[in-house]
């Protein structure tokens, strides 16, 4: 029998309204009885799945995601390496707004990981009648107990997104999440369609979870992570029309603790004014230290480095190619909180660790 472990961790798939008439999550004992009288997976079984069940753990401080730090991925990775050679594959409920942050975190606090984690939430609590939270909840169980596919994935709406691909894209509608640069693993309809030639390949066993020496090494890894986050930052800065060298100087120079990292949300195809005190701005902070990551904030496509004379690589900056905001925000955070320096980590960002990038010659 496959076993899964739903890891609920708050969102708005928890949440009932409160007496100001504001949703908040539920602490984890309320939400399992809810899910356990949800049709088709009472007695933590999974109706129409014989050989499957699941088992809910929690946190003792429920969260919006809103309020999520790069110190919950650190927790949520430990919960699931802890329990990992008890299950066959894992669903981590969770708030929707920095879902994509999280999942994209997760792929890479977690090299070497040989079962699914799928990330689920909902647009409506599961407390409400007219809600996705049902579907979403057992699609992702089904799907992290039936598909061996061997990384970190967002299942939303039917689609089952690779995690550090993936981004919310609608505040409202239930289809909140797409993967605008990259195809979906799976569709669930009458049957799940796998689109398994873009899945990962399964580890090498020097590096798999399956390892219990490898495990070992990844917690220990994990549980020095919680001090180093806390020694240092990582902005993102929106470019926009008139953008002052005073603003990036002050983001960028004027944090506390101090940036090691920026993902600069830049113009089509990773370009920026080329106004000098902007562009001295961002030297000044690649002088100091500062490792720069050229993204673009339009939705689809890619950053081309040196295509355009407005491009920021001149600077020092990197190109993310086709790498969303959120995983090149989590792939900087993870990086530097491994103690990596800013050379290592400026020749780390555009090389694919998780299929997080295509690299664009």
């Amino acid at each position: 029998m496959a076993r899964v472990y739903v890891l609920y961790t708050g969102g708005t798939i928890g949440c009932v309204t409160n007496p100001d008439g504001a949703l908040a999550p539920v602490p984890g004992a309320a939400f399992e009885r809810r899910v356990l009288a949800t049709p088709g997976l009472s007695d933590h079984r999974v109706q129409d799945y014989p050989d499957l069940s699941w088992t809910m753990g929690w946190f003792d401080r429920t969260l919006d995601s809103s309020n999520m730090t790069p110190a919950d991925w650190v927790a949520i990775a430990r919960r699931l390496l802890s329990v990992y050679d008890q299950y066959d594959g894992f669903v981590v409920l969770h708030g929707t707004d920095s879902m994509a942050y999280s999942a994209s975190a997760l792929s890479f606090l977690l090299p070497g990981l040989s079962k699914p984690v799928i990330f689920s939430g909902s647009q409506v609590p599961l407390s409400f009648t007219l809600s996705d939270a049902p579907a979403n909840l057992v699609g992702a169980v089904v799907v992290a107990g039936t598909l061996p596919v061997p990384e970190v994935c967002v299942y939303f709406d039917t689609k089952l997104l690779r995690g550090n691909r993936s981004s919310k894209v609608d505040a409202n509608r239930f289809a909140g999440f797409d993967s605008p640069n990259f195809p979906p693993l799976a569709s669930v309809g009458s049957v799940i369609a796998r689109n398994e030639p873009y899945w990962l390949p399964m580890p090498d066993a020097a590096v798999s979870l399956a390892d219990p020496d490898n495990r070992a090494k990844r917690l220990a890894a994990l549980d020095a992570l919680p001090a180093a986050l806390a020694d240092f930052s990582v902005v993102m800065l929106w470019l926009y029309p008139g953008i002052r060298a005073s603003t990036v100087s002050a983001m960028l120079t004027a944090t506390s603790p101090a940036a090691k990292g920026a993902v600069l949300l830049a113009f089509g195809e990773g370009n920026g004014p080329t106004d000098p005190d902007f562009l001295a701005a961002l030297s000044a902070a690649v002088t100091a230290g500062v490792v720069l990551m050229d993204n673009t904030q339009v939705q689809r496509g890619a950053v081309l480095p040196g295509a355009y004379s407005t491009g920021l690589g001149a600077v020092g900056a990197i190109g993310a190619y086709d790498m969303t905001p959120e995983a090149s925000y989590a792939k900087l955070v993870c990086l530097l909180a491994g103690g990596l320096d800013a050379t290592a980590v400026k020749a780390a960002m555009p090389v694919p660790q998780a299929g997080e990038l295509t690299v664009i010659d």
